[in-house]
Order: structure tokens, then C-alpha cells, then sequence
């Protein structure tokens, strides 16, 4: 960050004003975004834990004790609400099925697979790949909520489908 925008940030966060605060909001929410959906995988999660992410950061911006540190602030703020989030979804049980048991064991195993080696995508392609196939995004949709270009969500995209199609040929293979 430059020394002009710090001195921005700390403006706006001095000035205890809502609308001023509502700008630095409007700066920085695709950096928030980016992070709660990195970590919580789902668009809709996303934009929820990063607008409570954004109120929070009002309600607690006097615990900033350096106005230029905001971005990092809000980050850290963004991150440990987003383990709250996954903390709570993993104390959530799974539904009951009706599958037959052989058929949902297979299911469960090709399932399991296929989540190993989306996590094991570097995280540049995870999050284009997941917002594309099981959020329904689009690829203009991805550049804009990752502020890259459509050729590179979409270059993202053929990487990361690449990188699956291997890893699970090779799981396949053992």
C-alpha cells in the first residue's frame, strides 16, 4: 500500500463517519470477498461472512490502533470469522440418505476423491473452478469477483480442469 492511500484509510477511519467508513468498505470488499471465499468455498457464504465482516469492522474499528494497517486488519477480521463459520458447519451432522449401501459407498469413495484432489489444487485455480461448477458463476462472473480478466478465468479454469483430469487418472491408475 502507498503512503497516499494509507493516509486515506486513516482519514476515513478517524473521521468516525459511516458514509467514510462505507467507502473504505467499497475498497477493499473484493479483497474480503476473495478471502471468505477462498476459505469458505461457497459464493453465497462468501458474500454473507463478508458482508458480517464488513459490520463487524465498523462496530470494532476503534481496536485498529493503526488506521494505516486496515487492509491486514480486515483481513485477519474476514479470517477468524470464517473459522467461526467452518467450526460451526463441521458440528453440523450429515443428512440421512436412503442409497443403497454399496451404491452410496462407491459414491462417498468417488466423492472423496474428487474433494482430495480439488483441495490439493493450488488456490488460484480452486476458487475459479469451484465458483464455476458448483456455484453456477459464470467466467466474467469469476474475473470480476477475483478482479482478473475473463482470459484468465478462463486460462484458470483449463489449468485447474487439467490438473484434476491428472490427479484423478492417476489416483485411478493405484
Amino acid at each position: 500500500m502507498n503512503d497516499r492511500s494509507g493516509r486515506h484509510e486513516k482519514t476515513l477511519i478517524s473521521e468516525q463517519d459511516k458514509t467514510a467508513f462505507q467507502q473504505l468498505v467499497q475498497e477493499h470488499y473484493r479483497f474480503v470477498f476473495g478471502v471468505c471465499y477462498s476459505m469458505l468455498v461457497n459464493v453465497h457464504d462468501a458474500e454473507d461472512a463478508t458482508q458480517e465482516t464488513m459490520i463487524k469492522g465498523f462496530l470494532k474499528r476503534g481496536s485498529l490502533k493503526d488506521p494505516e494497517q486496515f487492509r491486514p486488519w480486515i483481513q485477519r477480521v474476514a479470517r477468524n470469522l470464517c473459522i467461526d463459520w467452518l467450526r460451526r458447519r463441521k458440528v453440523q451432522k450429515p443428512p440421512v440418505t436412503d442409497d443403497p449401501p454399496i451404491q452410496s459407498v462407491q459414491d462417498s469413495h468417488a466423492q472423496q476423491g474428487l474433494e482430495q484432489a480439488i483441495k490439493r489444487l493450488p488456490a488460484e485455480l480452486r476458487v475459479p473452478l469451484l465458483m464455476y461448477y458448483f456455484d453456477s458463476q459464470s467466467a466474467k462472473s469469476i474475473a470480476e469477483h477475483l478482479n482478473i480478466s475473463h482470459s484468465g478465468a478462463c486460462q484458470r479454469l483449463r489449468l485447474a480442469r487439467q490438473q484434476l483430469h491428472r490427479m484423478l487418472t492417476e489416483r485411478d491408475r493405484i
